[in-house]
C-alpha cells in the first residue's frame, strides 16, 4: 500500500469536498489535492528522484501546506522524506526553501511553487509495505537526535489508531493541527483527517484563536504550550468557538489548571494523549475523567499493551512503580543505524519509553518521573546541558544550571540559575538565548551568588527549582537566595 491512496480514493468519491483550508482562507478540494500530489510526484521525476531515494525536507516550515503536498507527492512516488537534521550521508538530496542551504555535499533542490505547477504524473502510487514513508527525528531522553524510520504500512497502522477522537459519523471533522508537521503525531493527525474525508485547517501562531472561530474547527490538536498561548490570546468573556467539540493535547503532561481554563474558554471536551515517535498512540483520556487518578496520562488505547517492569525486566503488579514499556500497532523495530540506542530502548518486542510509572487494573497509565530528566516545555524538549552551554558562552557568566519549572498553569518553563561576575544585562542575555535556542530560551533567569552543591560537587537542583517556582508563581526571588 501507499499512504496517499486513501487521499486519492477520497478524491474519487468526493472530489468537491474541502480537504485543506489555507492560511489565507482559500479552500483546496480533494480533487485538487489529488492533482497537486500527482503534480509534485511529476516534479520529483523531472528532478531525477526515484523510489527508495531519501530526501531531507522541513514539512513544518514557513508554508506548511506546500510542504505537506510535496511530502505526499514524494510518498506517491516512493521517495523517502527525512527530518532535516538527518546526516547528509543518508541523503540523495535536500529540499530547501529560499534562504536555506542544504547539508554539505548534498544536492539542494528548491522547495517552491514549481512543485505545484509541474505536469501531472500518471505513475501509480509506489507500493510495498516495507517501503519507507518518512524518517522522523526524536530527542529521546538524552537530548541527542535519534531517527525513527517509519514505513508506509507502519504509518497506516498509526493513522488507523488516530481516528478517535477525530473520526465522526454525524459530520465531517474540521481539524486544526497546531503542531509542526515535521513530527510524527502531527503528520499522523493530518493523514487520519484526510483519510477520513475531513478538512485540515492551516493557520499561523498569531491567528489560531481566530481560525478556530472563522473556519468552524471541530477538533484542535495541540501541545500544552500552544494551548496556553491560545488561551492567553482569548479576550476576557469571549464566547467559545462555536463548532469546537474537542481539544487534544500531547507532547507533555497537560496540567489541571490549564485544561480547566481550556474547558471554560474553548470547549468542555479536553483530552490528554500520550505517545512517542517510536510508537502509535499509547494512551488517551478525558482530562475530567483522568483527574480522579493522580498522575494518569491516559487510558491505554485499544490494541496497546503496557507494563511496568523491574530492573530484571519482569512485569510488576498493578500499582507498583517501575520502568514503562509498551507495544502498539505502529511500533518501529529500532532506530536508524544506532545499535546502542536500539538495544537500550527496544527489547523482546517492547519499546521502553524512558518513563517511570505504574499501570492500574483498569488500564490507566500513570507516569511519575522520567528515567532521565529532560526539560519538556509543552512538548518541545531540550537537554539542560545545551541551555547551559549557550549561557556559558556569554562573557562574565561563570556557572549555569538549567532546569524546568511549572508556571501558574502547570506548563513547564525553561529556567536557569547563573553565577556571574557582574549584574546581568538581561536584554542582551535574552537576545543571545533567543538567537541560539528559539522558543526554548529561558523564561526564568535567576542570578545567584553561588549554585548549591552537594559533597560530591554536583549541583543540587531542588533549591533552585523551589526558588524559580516562587518566581514563576509571582513571588519575589532574591539574588543569592539559593
Amino acid at each position: 500500500m501507499n499512504i496517499v491512496e486513501p487521499i486519492h480514493a477520497a478524491a474519487q468519491a468526493r472530489p468537491d469536498a474541502t480537504a485543506l483550508i489555507l492560511i489565507d482562507g482559500k479552500p483546496v478540494s480533494f480533487g485538487m489535492l489529488s492533482t497537486l500530489v500527482r503534480r509534485a510526484a511529476g516534479r520529483a521525476t523531472e528532478l531525477g528522484l526515484q523510489p527508495g531515494m531519501a530526501v531531507a525536507m522541513r514539512i513544518g516550515g514557513g508554508d506548511e501546506a506546500l510542504g505537506l503536498i510535496v511530502a505526499l507527492g514524494l510518498a506517491h512516488l516512493g521517495v523517502v522524506t527525512c527530518d532535516a537534521s538527518l546526516p547528509g550521508r543518508y541523503l540523495s538530496a535536500a529540499l530547501v526553501a529560499q534562504g536555506e542551504t542544504p547539508p554539505p555535499g548534498v544536492r539542494g533542490l528548491p522547495l517552491d511553487a514549481s512543485w505545484l505547477t509541474a505536469p501531472v504524473t500518471l505513475v501509480a502510487p509506489h507500493t510495498g509495505d516495507t517501503a519507507l514513508f518518512r524518517v522522523f527525528a526524536t530527542s529521546g531522553t538524552t537530548g541527542l537526535p535519534r531517527f525513527c524510520p517509519v514505513s508506509h504500512a507502519t504509518m497506516a497502522a498509526r493513522v488507523a489508531a488516530t481516528g478517535h477522537p477525530i473520526a465522526h459519523t454525524s459530520f465531517a471533522p474540521v481539524v486544526l493541527c497546531a503542531l509542526g508537521l515535521d513530527g510524527n503525531w502531527a503528520m499522523r493527525v493530518v493523514l487520519a483527517t484526510l483519510s477520513g474525508g475531513g478538512t485540515v485547517v492551516f493557520s499561523n501562531p498569531g491567528q489560531l484563536r481566530r481560525s478556530l472561530v472563522e473556519q468552524r474547527v471541530t477538533s484542535l490538536m495541540t501541545s500544552p504550550a500552544v494551548l496556553q498561548s491560545i488561551l492567553e490570546a482569548t479576550p476576557p468573556g469571549a464566547p467559545r468557538p462555536p463548532a469546537l467539540r474537542s481539544v487534544v493535547a500531547g507532547g507533555s503532561r497537560l496540567p489541571e489548571p490549564l485544561w480547566r481554563r481550556a474547558a471554560m474558554q474553548l470547549c468542555p471536551e479536553i483530552m490528554a494523549t500520550f505517545g512517542a515517535s517510536e510508537t502509535s498512540v499509547v494512551a488517551m483520556g478525558r482530562c475530567e475523567d483522568l483527574a480522579g487518578v493522580p498522575g494518569a496520562v491516559g487510558v491505554l488505547e485499544p490494541g496497546v499493551e503496557a507494563q511496568a517492569v523491574d530492573a530484571a525486566h519482569q512485569p510488576l503488579p498493578p500499582g507498583v512503580e517501575g520502568l514503562i514499556r509498551v507495544r502498539t500497532p505502529g511500533d518501529i523495530a529500532g532506530y536508524l543505524d544506532d545499535a546502542e540506542a536500539t538495544a537500550s530502548s527496544f527489547r523482546d518486542g517492547w519499546f521502553y519509553t524512558g518513563d517511570i510509572g505504574t499501570l492500574t487494573a483498569d488500564r490507566h497509565l500513570v507516569i511519575t518521573a522520567r528515567a532521565v530528566e529532560i526539560i519538556n516545555h509543552g512538548g518541545m524538549k531540550i537537554s539542560p546541558r545545551k541551555v547551559e552551554e549557550v549561557l556559558l558562552a556569554l562573557p562574565g557568566i561563570r556557572e549555569a544550571a538549567a532546569f524546568g519549572v511549572p508556571d501558574r498553569d502547570g506548563v513547564v518553563q525553561v529556567a536557569v540559575a547563573v553565577v556571574a561576575a557582574a549584574p546581568l544585562d538581561r536584554p542582551a542575555l535574552d537576545r543571545h538565548c533567543a538567537a541560539q535556542l528559539g522558543p526554548l530560551a529561558p523564561r526564568i533567569v535567576l542570578q545567584v551568588a553561588e549554585l548549591p552543591h552537594n559533597a560530591n560537587g554536583k549541583v543540587m537542583m531542588q533549591p533552585l527549582i523551589e526558588l524559580a517556582g516562587r518566581t514563576a508563581a509571582g513571588g519575589t526571588a532574591t539574588p543569592g537566595a539559593a
